[in-house]
């Protein structure tokens, strides 16, 4: 064995960087081992510009970090030219939507008045270790109590709402309230994003609530974009633990845990080196975590059983675009393109895109989160030009005919698309790189590509995320604990998991 540290932390993405700054500021001796040659995970890829920032109960956990972010209107783009362009500010929303429809611009208002209510109570749930269902014990049972109490106090109309909607189908929610199908697939669009559900499938609308509680309670509020792009973030986190003393070794892959009398004792490097911690925390995913780096020997049947059938298939391609120049879109100007296009423009448009997904096909007609994220940044450029990337909805991990062979349709089918709001798309580009979920999967360790590590689900979320007996960032090894996306609360780049696994920790240790 090598030195001893208190906590190794398997992976450097940005919940691993949190909670290693809670666990160094108790005193900590902390070790990151991080298999590639940067800190960051999936975000060092810019899978997407678009942020809430971390949570602010974390940033009040964590060392200060500095952050320029603006907020990104969300535009829903039309192919005559009359786009439907939403800020998340309740009186300019209002204004643009009674140019379209007074009706829908006051059923817009309610709606999201009652959803931000729910989301508020969902939220306020996220910031803590989930409790514990059918135990004796009196904090996971007073967890339970706050939370069934905080929903009461909705009082009974808004109670009879939440439970009315929590599991609905968001389709049905908006085509009874909005006769606009941009409005319409905008918000639809924001309900299924990074999930293997289409937008009539039951449970759509808790994922809207889980978006809106991450983004300040808004529906179209709170997405912002960061100077110098989520990486700097990244790099602000990495070094304020540095100066707290936490060691990073980056490109240094673990092999496997170390276990002793069915607790860990440390971890073991691809070198062969084994370095010992009465402590050991994977930012990894729950299948990557129970089956690689912990081994299934250590694991009972009904559990392996529960991490088999966990969902994690990705279905999310990444497009980046170089730029000789950049494409006039019609009906947009240039502060326009800064901002955040989705091609969405209906409800029966995503459905029909999620129809192919179910049978692993690809859509000649893709649904597209487009950002000129260099636009706003100059430090975004990449060697003088600029950069678009686009954001690909239901790109199947098991697509039909493999990546290797579909990859040229997909890039095609959306170039294609976005030609017809840029007529000139196609002559402004230089270079493409196209990313796919196996990508990720291979380039990320990301057992099935998916972003979230995990289908943000109603039996996948909350008490029961990643699985029922391991959803408090503890696993069943003593000593062996979780702190990445695919734990309570799941996805996006809060910080949340990561800080609730230290507490955890904390209190453990």
């Amino acid at each position: 064995m090598s030195k001893i540290y208190d906590v190794i932390i398997i992976g450097g993405g940005h919940n691993a960087l949190v909670c290693a700054n809670i666990l160094s500021k108790k005193n900590k001796k902390v070790l990151i081992c991080e298999a590639r040659d940067e800190c960051g995970g999936l975000l060092t890829n810019q899978l997407t510009n678009f942020i809430p920032g971390l949570h602010k109960n974390v940033t009040s956990s964590i060392d200060a970090i500095s952050t320029n972010l603006r907020s990104i209107k969300s535009i829903a783009l039309s192919e005559t030219g009359q786009h439907l362009k939403l800020s998340g500010n309740k009186n300019e929303d209002q204004k643009t939507l009674e140019g379209f429809s007074a009706e829908d611009a006051d059923n817009f208002l309610a709606l999201e008045k009652k959803l931000s209510l729910f989301s508020k109570t969902l939220g306020a749930f996220m910031q803590s270790s989930p409790p514990r269902i059918m135990t004796n014990s009196f904090s996971d049972n007073f967890k339970i109590f706050k939370l069934g109490l905080n929903v009461r106090l909705f009082g009974k109309k808004n109670f009879n709402e939440f439970a009315r909607m929590i599991g609905l189908n968001v389709a049905d929610e908006l085509e009874d309230n909005f006769k606009n199908p941009l409005l319409q697939g905008l918000i639809a669009h924001d309900s299924i994003t990074g999930s293997n559900l289409g937008p009539r499938s039951p449970g759509t609308l808790i994922n809207l609530l889980y978006r809106m509680a991450t983004y300040d309670n808004s529906i179209f509020g709170g997405i912002k974009q960061n100077e110098g792009g989520v990486i700097s973030i990244i790099k602000a986190l990495e070094n304020n633990i540095i100066k707290r003393g936490v060691e990073i070794r980056k490109s240094t892959a673990v092999k496997k845990c170390i276990i002793k009398n069915d607790r860990v004792e440390g971890v073991e490097l691809d070198n062969g080196e084994l370095i010992e911690a009465k402590t050991v925390i994977s930012s990894a995913d729950p299948k990557s975590t129970y089956f690689c780096l912990l081994g299934t020997e250590h694991l009972d049947t009904d559990f392996k059983r529960k991490v088999k059938h966990y969902r994690a298939k990705g279905r999310v391609a990444k497009l980046s675009l170089k730029l000789k120049k950049i494409p006039e879109f019609k009906g947009l100007d240039q502060s326009d393109l800064s901002q955040r296009l989705v091609v969405a423009p209906s409800i029966d448009y995503i459905e029909e895109n999620f129809n192919f997904s179910k049978f692993e096909n690809l859509s000649k007609d893709p649904i597209l989160e487009i950002s000129i994220p260099s636009i706003y940044d100059n430090s975004l450029c990449d060697e003088d030009m600029h950069v678009m990337n686009v954001q690909i909805q239901y790109a199947p991990y098991d697509v039909r005919g493999g990546w290797e062979n579909k990859s040229a349709e997909c890039i095609n089918s959306v170039l294609s698309t976005i030609e017809k709001y840029a007529p000139d798309i196609k002559a402004c580009v230089e270079r493409q790189e196209f990313i796919s979920p196996n990508d990720i999967e291979k380039d990320f360790n990301v057992s099935g590509g998916h972003w979230h590590h995990g289908e943000i689900q109603i039996d996948q979320l909350f008490m029961l995320r990643p699985i029922p007996g391991a959803a408090q960032y503890k696993t069943p090894l003593h000593g062996f604990y979780m702190c990445g996306a695919g734990t309570h609360p799941g996805g996006g780049m809060t910080g949340i998991p990561g800080k609730n696994a230290a507490n955890t920790v904390l209190k453990d240790l």
